[in-house]
């Protein structure tokens, strides 16, 4: 096959003559296992690699719109001028299903659209230090784990226009390519940076902004203030992990705030929690 595609005259991948022949055919192949690096590696192995797992193609298409992939890999016959990616790389359907799922979850590939059999690996957005110009709304996300709770956050702050987002070390990383996929990447170019509760306290001060922890015993919404306080431009809204909310070295820096919950409610899970109390405090405080 590695000879028919090197001494073919078109455009690798682009021609309907090769139909029949695939870039890559065995889940041993190095980019294959680059993916699947790519997968279980979490945050750490995207910094590693510069790279960020996405996998969809109506996301990797829509995202491609406004970004250059560096590569995309299919399993797709008719694929000349689909993605916008430096190259794009055609793969036995089997070999996809194994760098999305692994040996012991393929089962799960049945309930896959076909969409789902395509990846794509990109650049990601670069993490920050300071946020400029300086911000009025953040959201800071402590322990979520969930990708789904993640990308309903993430989605709810793009919403409503949130200056940019925090991330405690240990969340669930906000570019994996689930949260991706539950947020369709609305997040992408958001002004974000990790600190720890002590960091997070000075960036409040910093940009004078009121921390506000999302807890079950805080202040009911109806019984806040209408506005901040003279030394407070903005607010931090705090959203803490779906098992033990925000964590005592956060909490103690934060002014408690809760919904109004009906008796037949124990709670509600972190991403719809989150994003009501972001529209309530924007805009009471906006």
């Amino acid at each position: 096959i590695s000879l028919l595609l090197s001494s073919c005259s078109w455009p690798l991948i682009c021609s309907a003559h090769m139909s029949a022949f695939y870039d890559i055919l065995s889940i041993r192949n190095p980019a294959v296992k680059e993916l699947v690096r790519l997968r279980l590696g979490g945050r750490r192995a995207r910094i590693q690699r510069g790279l960020a797992l996405v996998r969809g193609r109506q996301l990797i298409q829509s995202m491609g719109e406004h970004f250059k992939f560096k590569r995309v890999y299919t399993y797709e016959d008719s694929i000349a001028g689909s993605y916008h990616a430096e190259r794009v790389v055609r793969v036995e359907k089997s070999v996809l299903r194994h760098a999305i799922f692994g040996p012991s979850r393929e089962e799960y590939a049945n309930r896959l659209d076909e969409d789902d059999f395509v990846l794509g690996t990109i650049s990601p957005p670069k993490t920050i230090q300071d946020f400029d110009p300086a911000p009025r709304f953040l959201l800071a996300v402590d322990g979520v784990k969930y990708p789904e709770n993640m990308g309903l956050l993430l989605a709810s702050a793009v919403a409503l226009k949130f200056d940019g987002v925090v991330f405690s070390p240990s969340c669930v990383d906000h570019l994996n390519y689930k949260v991706l996929e539950a947020s369709q990447a609305v997040a992408w170019t958001m002004p974000h940076r990790y600190a720890s509760a002590a960091d997070l306290f000075e960036l409040c001060k910093k940009y004078q902004l009121l921390p506000c922890a999302a807890t079950a015993d805080g202040v009911p919404l109806a019984e806040l203030p209408s506005s901040l306080s003279a030394e407070h431009r903005g607010f931090c809204l705090v959203v803490g992990s779906e098992s033990s909310g925000v964590s005592p070295d956060v909490l103690q820096y934060c002014k408690r705030v809760a919904l109004p919950m009906s008796e037949l409610m124990e709670s509600l899970n972190a991403g719809v929690a989150g994003g009501i109390l972001m529209h309530a405090l924007a805009c009471t405080w906006r």
